[in-house]
C-alpha cells in the first residue's frame, strides 16, 4: 500500500472514531439507589449521606443525576460522603432509625414533596440544613449540591 493510501485510511479511521463518539452521546452517570439507610449508618463507615428523592419519568431528576449527582458520586473529592437516591414510589425503604415505609412516605418525612429534592444527613443519619427542592437555577445547582454535601460533612 502506498503512502497516500495509508494516510487516507488513518484519516478516515480518525473521522469514524470521532463520529462514533459524537453520536454515542454522553456516558450515563448512574446514581446508586438505596433502600436501606440504616445499613449505611450501621456498616461501620459512618459517612455523612446526601439523598436525592426522585421519581420515575421526572426529567429534572434525570438532569440532576446525569449532569451533577452521578459524576459527583464518583468524584474522589466526595468519596467521604454517600451520594445516593431514593425512589418515591411504593418500594419499601428502611430509614436511618430502622422504620420501614414507602419511598414517598420517607420523602415526605424529610420534606420531599416534589422531585428532585436533595436532603443532607450527618454520619448519624440526622437531617442537616435545608432540603434543596427542584433545580431552581441550573448554573447554581452544583454549588447548591456542594453546600448540602458540606452541611452533611459538618453535621450542621
Amino acid at each position: 500500500m502506498d503512502e497516500f493510501m495509508m494516510t487516507r485510511n488513518r484519516i478516515l479511521a480518525a473521522f469514524g472514531l470521532a463520529a462514533a463518539m459524537l453520536f454515542a452521546g454522553p456516558a450515563q452517570a448512574e446514581l446508586e439507589r438505596v433502600t436501606d439507610l440504616q445499613a449505611l449508618k450501621d456498616n461501620g463507615e459512618r459517612k455523612p449521606t446526601v439523598v436525592m428523592f426522585t421519581a420515575e419519568n421526572c426529567p429534572y431528576c434525570e438532569l440532576a443525576k446525569e449532569a451533577h449527582l452521578g459524576p459527583m458520586s464518583r468524584d474522589e473529592a466526595h468519596s467521604d460522603v454517600n451520594i445516593l437516591m431514593v425512589e418515591m414510589n411504593g418500594e419499601e425503604v428502611r430509614d436511618f432509625d430502622g422504620n420501614t415505609m414507602r419511598g414517598s412516605e420517607l420523602g415526605n418525612r424529610y420534606g420531599a414533596r416534589v422531585t428532585p429534592t436533595l436532603v443532607a444527613f450527618d454520619a448519624g443519619g440526622n437531617p442537616v440544613g435545608r432540603p434543596l427542592v427542584g433545580i431552581p437555577n441550573e448554573e447554581l445547582y452544583r454549588s447548591q449540591v456542594r453546600m448540602r454535601i458540606n452541611a452533611a460533612r459538618e453535621g450542621s
